[in-house]
């Protein structure tokens, strides 16, 4: 097995769950196979169509399923009834190593996979399972979401009527609050007091008395340059010469406002000195908030992680930035196997603990051509159904994840016992009425019954 491929079935297969057994006799490879690195699968020409055909009338509600390499650029999955009547289940813009489809529990007698292959080439499956999974609530999954807060902004008190702010927050668990507040190399921290009391008050009077945590995430000194990068010179600075001075500061304000916790996003450390003080950081400052009851997290990519043992211990929590990673082939920023599985690979690799872990689902759009980088809000795109993964402004292709794609990532982050999921960011989604609304799909995903 490729080392690559290590942690391939553990994290395909849900814990504890049986796929359910089926017929398949134009490709009998597929009726056992497994999501394992030898795998051999099944070749099936562009516009094939594999019938799963199972013993008697089933109940089915997940299918995953994996390909070897990349060709396929479209797939559709129909539930079949004994009158041979098919109901469209999931339908996608490509597979990758692993795919994992999350719809309403449907009953069938068999499962139909049409395939359609890049340049008319064969797609070869390495897997395919069906599941019927019982999924109800779970204790303790936390649904972190970041909302932007800068000088001067009034996204809060604007909104107090807002009737689906309101209504994500039946949803949400955890807000973070983000910009707008940022340490400097002397230890004092700088913000508009003005605006964080404003705003603060106004997202306490929307929540109510819902149990939500509000989490503050604290960004590191500006850089000279600007273009809003931040400065590791200064940063580390203020670690080495006034770490007493910064914790105090950090410790005051949590809590002056009341914060169940502090959040950091440092992007990004780069070199291992750096992350050494930054877990220094991390640990210390853990020590002074521990006794007061305040909770420690910070944002980290899938990438260059150097944090020691002691403060990756230090942390309650992770927010997985499983976004902005254009590993594959069509330079999609955010594919369900490249990206997100990628993502909780690598942090448990890392030895962080599952339950610590918040994987992160973004609510926008990166272009995916090789020009220089641009985002734009989900809302932003002309979508018309909840499979769209990609759209087109400005004559740039951009991908997004689809209703379907973020469904499915929340219901893979709970069944496979993660911490919870993490939004980027509460700002960017649809009426939650359009029928396009990325809540909507993501309250779905962990089976919490619509309103």
């Amino acid at each position: 097995m490729q080392q690559k491929d290590a942690m391939l079935p553990a994290l395909c297969t849900p814990p504890g769950a049986k796929p359910l057994r089926f017929a398949c006799t134009r490709f009998p490879a597929l009726e056992n196979a497994v999501p394992d690195g030898a795998a051999k699968g099944r070749r099936v020409g562009s516009g094939e169509e594999v019938r799963l055909v199972f013993s008697h009338q089933t109940a089915v509600n997940t299918v995953a399923l994996g390909e070897i390499g990349a060709n396929c650029v479209s797939f559709s999955l129909y539930g079949e009834d004994a009158n041979g009547q098919r109901q469209l289940l999931y339908q996608s813009d490509g597979i990758g190593r692993m795919l994992y489809c999350v719809f309403d529990t449907v009953q069938v007698c068999a499962l139909v996979l049409t395939v359609r292959g890049e340049a008319g080439r064969a797609v070869h499956l390495r897997f395919l399972q069906a599941y019927c999974l019982h999924r109800g609530a779970k204790k303790d999954f936390r649904v972190t979401v970041y909302y932007p807060l800068d000088t001067g902004s009034n996204y809060f008190s604007s909104r107090t009527d807002d009737p689906d702010l309101a209504r994500n927050l039946d949803l949400i668990t955890d807000v973070v609050l983000i910009g707008g507040v940022r340490f400097l190399k002397n230890g004092q921290l700088q913000y508009d007091e003005k605006t964080l009391t404003r705003e603060l008050a106004a997202l306490r009077q929307i929540i109510g008395g819902r149990p939500v945590r509000i989490w503050y995430c604290i960004l590191n000194p500006p850089s000279t340059s600007g273009r809003g990068r931040l400065s590791n010179r200064d940063s580390v600075f203020a670690i080495r010469r006034h770490l007493g001075t910064l914790i105090e500061n950090i410790v005051s304000f949590c809590e002056k406002y009341d914060f169940c916790g502090i959040d950091f996003d440092w992007e990004f450390p780069y070199l291992p000195h750096i992350w050494r003080l930054h877990g220094k950081l991390l640990v210390e400052l853990k020590k002074a908030l521990l006794p007061r009851g305040r909770l420690l997290s910070a944002a980290f990519a899938p990438w260059n992680i150097w944090l020691q043992p002691a403060a990756k211990e230090s942390l309650d929590f992770v927010n997985v930035m499983a976004y902005d990673w254009p590993k594959n082939r069509r330079r999609y920023h955010a594919e369900f196997y490249s990206c997100h599985v990628f993502s909780a690979a690598y942090f448990l690799k890392k030895n962080f603990p599952k339950k610590k872990l918040l994987l992160g689902v973004p609510f926008y759009g990166n272009t995916c051509d090789r020009k220089k980088l641009a985002q734009r809000d989900y809302s932003g795109f002309d979508v018309r159904d909840a499979w769209q993964n990609t759209g087109v402004f400005d004559g740039r292709p951009y991908y997004f994840n689809s209703c379907a794609m973020i469904r499915s990532k929340a219901a893979y982050t709970r069944d496979f016992g993660f911490g919870g999921v993490m939004v980027w960011c509460g700002m960017g989604d649809r009426a939650r009425a359009s029928g396009l609304s990325l809540f909507e799909a993501l309250k779905t995903g962990l089976d919490l019954s619509s309103d």
